[in-house]
């Protein structure tokens, strides 16, 4: 009879934690279970002025309506809507206006009833006056002026990783105001030039090989 008693007792303390569990459990799934997007994959922040590009990909879920890309520690955001196609689908944001520095950008997806995915983490940077600061005009070692054919030859000073090339302004033969884009090299040629009018150069830069935008330093009289 103790023995009965014995196990009806401990029965009766399994019944009693299994309930604590359910109750547990049901208050967690009372508004029934939680729904997830498929969460942007391979999130990419290329740099530019005062604005960055956000790159990422969306998978196959065709719930997805649209996507949140969150800035500040989540005070500012941008909302993309999507078309979703059958596939994989690349989804890029422009985010401007943003002052020099570093950001972590967190990128969500949405479905049409607000569901959304676990959220993805890039890090990025802008550039504004403080690189621009930085840049100088690309020396030369020399520049020659060459009136018998009309053209000039310059001989630069090394290169930059940074540097794209050199932007040219000059008077033409033909009288006509011209531009020109040389490509950082050892030598620039250039010919059809007015010699006795103003020619003048600036250089291009860009922050990084993958920077979306170019900035220039002002022009120099050759």
């Amino acid at each position: 009879m103790k023995k009965l008693v014995f196990l009806m007792s401990w029965g009766c303390l399994l019944l009693g934690a299994c309930n604590k569990m359910d109750a547990t459990y049901d208050k967690f799934i009372k508004d029934g279970p939680v729904t997830y997007t498929g969460k942007a994959d391979s999130v990419q922040v290329f740099g530019g002025h005062n604005r960055v590009l956000v790159n990422w990909w969306i998978s196959s879920d065709q719930t997805i309506r649209s996507c949140k890309v969150f800035w500040n520690f989540g005070q500012d955001s941008l909302r993309v809507p999507v078309m979703k196609t059958a596939g994989t689908d690349t989804v890029k944001a422009y985010v401007n206006n943003l002052a020099e520095g570093t950001y972590s950008f967190t990128v969500y997806t949405y479905d049409a009833a607000g569901h959304h995915s676990v959220g993805t983490n890039a890090i990025g940077q802008a550039y504004g006056d403080i690189f621009q600061s930085t840049l100088a005009g690309k020396p030369f070692r020399t520049a020659t002026k060459n009136a018998a054919d009309n053209s000039i030859r310059v001989i630069w000073v090394g290169k930059d990783a940074k540097c794209l090339g050199t932007e040219w302004h000059f008077t033409g033969t033909d009288q006509r105001e011209h531009d020109y884009f040389a490509p950082q090299a050892d030598t620039t040629f250039i010919d059809g030039c007015d010699l006795t009018k103003p020619v003048s150069y600036r250089s291009l830069y860009v922050p990084d090989q993958h920077a979306i935008d170019t900035f220039y330093t002002d022009y120099k009289s050759l």
